[in-house]
Parts: C-alpha cells; structure tokens; sequence
C-alpha cells in the first residue's frame, strides 16, 4: 500500500501499535470492540487514494499493550487517539469510528473539537439501551466460557443482518476464518475490559458539543444499535446528516462495502475542500 508505514507508540503510559497508509489530509480511523486496526483494510483501499490513514489498535487489541484492567473508558482510548496525533505532528484529522470505535470519536470530537475536520459515526450509540447491554454482557460473560467457533458464530449471529446471513454464508464463513487466522489474539481479559468499555459510554448530554460536520451511518437492520440511538446521534449532534444501510446490520460497512465507501468517500471529499 503506497505511503505505508507501522510503528508502535509511547501514548499515555503503555505503546499502540498505529499504522499510516495513502496520502493527503489525514483520517483517522478508530476500530470497534475487540478488533485491531487491521479490520480497516476494505475501506482503506478506497480512502488511501485522497487521505493519509491513520489506523489505531485500541488499547487492548491487535498489537497494542493489554494492561489487566477489569474495564477500560472510552474517554481513556479518546486520550489516546489525541496523543496519537500528537506524535505524528497531526493537528486536524477527519474522523471515522465504528461501533466502539465510534464512541471514541464522539468523546475527541467533544474535548478536542478544532482537531476534528469531520466526523464519521459508524454504527454507534452515544448511550446504551437495555438490548445493547444484554448483547454486551452475554459476550463479555461467554469469551472465555464458550469454544472458539461456538462464540463467533454467536458473535456473527449478533453483528450480521439476517438477510445476509441468510443469503451469504460464505461470506460468513469467510469472514470467521480470517478473524480465527489474524496473528495477533484478544486475551479474554482485554475483550471483556473493552466491553465494560461499551458499557460505561454515555455521551448523550454532550453531544451538542459537536462542531464538526457529521455523517451518521447505520445499518436499519442493526441488532445491536436500536434506530433510535441512531437518531439520537443525528437529532442531537448539531447538523448531523443520516446513511441509513437498507439491507445493513452492525456490520454493514463490511456487508454492503461499495455503498459505504462510495457514500463515506463522498462524505469526507465534500468536507476536505
């Protein structure tokens, strides 16, 4: 990949692992619960033609440090994707988070809003509802409870809409045996301390501290974030504008990945000029 570059930073007491790839103004790229910055890749090979993306590992995931901590705070990883701007000389990124990840956008958007081009979120909530919380708990109390193939099937069951599951099991499949082949493992210890992560977000009261222009994208058949913690985002983050996945899950930007590229691409074109 053109302008790729990887390295492991000294942020906020521990190293994560971050990767830059393509060129231009920067985009920061901030991945969902338990997966590395690598899950990035089918979006990137659109956006590494016009940006300089910049991938994270979450603390806990992919090649970053895993302190044994009960839980992590998405307010801690949003000090971390801040320092990691920090020692790369960046000033101003576009943003994009999934799920997680997209929790953590919120939290740098509101603390540090003139470092924030714009904003991406991608199937995430600003608070949990009940349906989200009992999704959480059941994989948090079953990482380590459960084999490995049972919990990813169960895992996919959550994150996939139905449509695709039934009608791309291939894909699925696919998609399960490149997670159980990354090289790099979650200990069960940082999955769940990323779950409580989840858990403890809420947002909801702040979002109006948002300045940056912003993309909400969801899927409508999305298990995990209910349609009105969609439009919570959008209704209370100021000017926030909707992408709404017809056929999509939690998922949807790997399950219908053209539209998404096509539609966040155009996005944060309209928002670099």
């Amino acid at each position: 990949m053109e302008g790729a570059f990887e390295q492991d930073l000294p942020i906020n007491g521990h190293h994560l692992h971050v990767q830059t790839i393509g060129r231009g103004t920067p985009l920061l790229l901030l991945m969902g619960l338990g997966a590395a910055g690598d899950k990035w890749a089918p979006n990137v090979a659109v956006y590494q033609e016009h940006f300089r993306c910049i991938l994270v590992d979450n603390l806990g995931a992919g090649r970053s440090d895993k302190p044994q901590q009960e839980a992590y705070s998405v307010a801690e990883m949003a000090r971390d994707a801040a320092a990691v701007l920090d020692a790369l000389g960046v000033e101003k990124a576009h943003v994009n988070g999934i799920s997680m990840g997209g929790a953590i956008a919120q939290e740098l958007a509101i603390a540090h809003p003139q470092r924030v081009k714009s904003l991406i979120l991608t199937s995430t909530f600003a608070s949990v509802s009940n349906s989200f919380r009992t999704a959480i708990e059941t994989l948090r109390d079953n990482i380590d409870v459960m084999d490995k193939k049972a919990f990813k099937r169960l895992n996919q069951w959550m994150t996939f809409a139905q449509k695709t599951q039934n009608t791309r099991p291939d894909f699925l499949l696919e998609m399960a045996q490149s997670d159980a082949e990354y090289p790099y493992p979650m200990p069960s210890y940082a999955y769940k301390a990323q779950c409580n992560a989840c858990l403890g977000h809420n947002a909801a009261d702040r979002l109006k501290k948002i300045t940056a222009p912003t993309l909400v994208a969801a899927g409508a058949c999305d298990l995990f974030v209910p349609y009105e913690k969609t439009m919570e985002l959008c209704e209370k983050i100021p000017n926030a504008t909707l992408y709404l996945c017809k056929d999509g899950g939690h998922v949807h930007e790997w399950e219908h990945l053209e539209d998404y590229n096509r539609v966040t691409l155009e996005f944060l074109l309209a928002q670099n000029e």
